[in-house]
């Protein structure tokens, strides 16, 4: 079965993400970024690969697509994502933003096994 990546995908991880985090986003949103970043890259790589090509993606490369991603969401966006005005519309934009910036940047090829076998 193929599986394609999601925004519902790239939302689950941001789900998991503490309230001390998110609010550095606004105190500090480079580093909470980059953290931010670093969390989605490792929990979607356990399902899916990263191409450029021919090459598969360092975590370096697609760790930077994320938090270019992350940037580029309005501010006021991750102020709803913080301070949970509308968190849930907020996490949508960000996993929507993350999924166009990971699809336009490489191939996404879902890799995980499946259960039992």
């Amino acid at each position: 079965m193929k599986r394609n990546l999601s925004s519902a995908t790239i939302k689950t991880p941001l789900l998991e993400i503490d309230g001390e985090l998110r609010g550095m986003l606004l105190s500090d949103r480079a580093r909470a970024t980059a953290a931010v970043a670093i969390h989605l890259c490792l929990r979607i790589g356990h399902d899916y690969v990263f191409w450029r090509g021919s090459d598969k993606a360092t975590l370096d490369a697609v760790t930077r697509e994320i938090a270019d991603a992350i940037w580029r969401v309005p501010l006021s966006t991750i102020t709803q994502f913080v301070k949970a005005e509308d968190k849930a519309g907020a996490t949508d934009a960000i996993a929507q933003g993350v999924l166009a910036g990971l699809t336009a940047a490489f191939e996404v090829q879902y890799v995980r096994e499946p259960y039992g076998g």
